[in-house]
């Protein structure tokens, strides 16, 4: 960072050494580091670990940054080198942020198989950018990220690993957000916020494609887009990276859960305001200053609203709800469906609030244990699957031996799945946590 400024005070005006895109790495790679030290402290140190890693891609990213000013300002041969290396330095903390919000939920020594997908495509991807992408002749310092100031060799080949690029960044956001809205309870707001900090990258990538739009036709400076580009780099790994934080703790409260979804939701809402309103005040469509005023204002309310009231909609859904009352027994549909189970902590197998009990836990396997204890706070199979690092099959056959090994057999007035909760929550209360089951086993 040192470097970079002195480079700017030394009179190197590139967007490199702006400092306000340098402050804004600084300040993404300390909070990475900071969450990294947190998410250990709570016990996550896969988390804590891919947090690290992050920290040290944003701080690589300005150290690539600054030796390539260096190689350009000294005329050096191998100066084109050191440019490839420094724009392809953006893409790993896409990946180490969905890493880190997606490992803020998990437990045991296994990773999902989105992760080593996810690695394996963005590390390829890296690769093809540095090796196929060379800065347009000439150049006076570093160019910025405008397509103009770029050429790709073998463009098929270019074009591949970009779309790569985009699926894979998609993969664990769709795969969180499937598993959060497929639950209930506790489980549902963590994985919801996992979710939403795995979603960052995405709209980086987002706000890359909007860059492009401004430059043409909007006619922006491609160095301010350039530097805007850098700070939402650092803006989406600090979201994330408290995103992880808050999920890895436990206990999410409707508040995080709103600003979380209402902050993942808003920026989406901001980036097609934006991409918009610059289509509409493009020189080349000739509108007068009241018409882009009108249509611009026009848009942000339709857009910005519909974001409001939909993330609004969507971070109640996520929320715990409060116990129902013990005389307002659920929809017996959805009492009967053990994805629309409602939260186990509060009902019974009838759907009413349920005494608290002398139930014990016997004869479950570790393993079993560990699902149960996730069942109880209400994730569904996506969920406990996303949290124990398992498949779905492989869940559903460890609940079929936990509700056997329970006597819970299927009727048509019970739930099994919130019976099993049921049991655990009681058998933890009487033992004060779940480690009771080795004293019942």
């Amino acid at each position: 960072m040192a470097a970079l400024l002195a480079f700017r005070l030394a009179g190197h005006g590139g967007f490199a050494t702006d400092p306000v895109g340098v402050l804004a790495l600084a300040a993404g790679a300390t909070g990475a580091a900071v969450a990294a030290t947190r998410l250990a402290g709570v016990g996550n140190r896969r988390a804590g670990t891919l947090a690290t890693w992050l920290c040290a891609a944003l701080l690589a990213n300005l150290v690539l940054a600054a030796w390539a000013v260096w190689m350009v300002t000294a005329g050096h041969p191998a100066a084109a080198l050191a440019v490839a290396a420094w724009n392809s330095a953006w893409i790993p903390p896409l990946a180490l942020m969905q890493l880190t919000a997606s490992a803020a939920i998990r437990t045991g020594a296994r990773a999902p198989w989105t992760h080593p997908v996810l690695a394996a495509a963005s590390g390829t991807v890296t690769l093809a950018d540095a090796l196929l992408t060379t800065a347009s002749e000439p150049f006076t310092g570093l160019p910025t990220i405008a397509p103009e100031d770029w050429r790709t060799a073998l463009e098929p080949v270019g074009t591949f690993a970009t779309l790569l690029g985009v699926l894979a960044l998609l993969l664990v956001p769709v795969t969180l957000w499937r598993a959060a809205l497929g639950s209930e309870g506790s489980a549902r707001a963590r994985i919801g916020v996992a979710a939403a900090g795995a979603s960052a990258a995405p709209l980086t990538v987002c706000f890359c494609l909007l860059l492009a739009v401004a430059r043409d036709p909007g006619a922006v400076e491609p160095s301010l887009g350039s530097v805007a580009f850098l700070v939402a780099l650092a803006g989406a790994s600090m979201f994330s990276t408290a995103c992880a934080l808050i999920a890895a703790r436990g206990g999410v409260e409707g508040r995080q859960v709103a600003i979380v979804v209402r902050g993942t939701g808003l920026a989406g809402a901001a980036l097609v305001v934006i991409g918009t309103g610059t289509i509409i005040a493009a020189p080349g469509l000739r509108l007068g200053a009241s018409s882009v005023a009108f249509l611009v204002a026009a848009v942000t309310v339709v857009v910005g609203g519909g974001a409001w009231a939909g993330t609004g909609r969507l971070a109640r859904a996520l929320t715990p709800q409060h116990p129902q009352h013990p005389q307002d027994p659920q929809d017996p549909q959805h009492a009967q469906d053990p994805e629309h189970a409602q939260d186990p902590q509060a009902l019974n197998d009838k759907g009413l609030a349920a005494p608290a009990g002398g139930a014990t836990v016997t004869g479950l396997t570790p393993r079993e244990a560990e699902v149960l204890a996730v069942l109880a706070e209400g994730a569904s199979n996506a969920g406990i699957a996303a949290q124990l690092v398992v498949s779905e099959r492989t869940v559903d056959a460890h609940l079929r031996a936990i509700f056997v090994k329970l006597g819970l057999t299927p009727g048509a007035e019970t739930n099994r799945r919130v019976r099993a909760a049921r049991i655990w929550l009681d058998h933890a209360a009487g033992n004060r946590g779940p480690q009771g089951l080795s004293k019942a086993d």
